[in-house]
């Protein structure tokens, strides 16, 4: 599917792991994707958003300021993943720390960028994140529905508006809360977007 992609699609997504490991995040979520279309200044997705007063600033600004800590390597995707199985994982931890004492699942410390590093040449990683950050599975979604956007607009690639269709397709409650932080209607800005680009054709 990545060969479909844009120049500018690949770079954001590219981008969307720098804004994840910027913020110290173990999962790049949609929110991540949304801020990198931001950031690509001068593309008609960027212009869309920034017509709607979406910038990559507001949309760093808008991050919950104390995300949910993770419990070792699972998020609340991954709980909620496992619930649909029955699989509760506050049941599993408190057996886990119970059997071998606090904090038994939890994971260790991540790995120290060396002294003088600079990761893309951004020298941004407060967290010292190293490596490849795993998508979420609500961002895997927004980047799925991006071909699928991309083919109901009868387009032979996948563009930034098609990354951006994506992700205000998302109806995960996560996303929703991140776009009522931003203050902005899904469903208003996919109209922007269409309209942009019925304009553009």
């Amino acid at each position: 599917m990545f060969e479909r992609f844009t120049k500018d699609a690949r770079t954001a997504v590219v981008d969307s792991q720098e804004e994840a490991r910027a913020l110290g995040h173990a999962r790049i979520g949609t929110e991540h994707l949304l801020v990198a279309v931001a950031g690509r200044t001068g593309a008609p997705a960027a212009a869309t958003l920034a017509r709607f007063g979406v910038t990559a600033e507001g949309c760093r600004a808008a991050f919950d300021p104390a995300p949910a800590a993770s419990d070792g390597h699972f998020d609340e995707d991954d709980a909620e993943a496992l619930r649909a199985f029955g699989i509760d994982l506050d049941a599993v931890r408190d057996q886990a720390e119970r059997a071998f004492g606090p904090g038994a699942l939890d994971a260790p410390p991540p790995a120290l960028e060396p002294a003088g590093r600079r990761l893309l040449g951004l020298g941004r990683n407060p967290a010292g994140l190293v490596g490849h950050i795993p998508f979420a599975p609500r961002a895997k979604k927004a980047l799925e529905r991006s071909l699928r956007e991309a083919r109901t607009l009868k387009s032979n690639h996948i563009g930034l508006e098609h990354v951006l269709l994506g992700v205000l397709g998302c109806d995960d409650e996560t996303t929703a809360d991140y776009f009522r932080r931003l203050g902005v209607e899904p469903a208003a800005l996919r109209a922007g977007v269409l309209a942009d680009l019925g304009r553009a054709a």
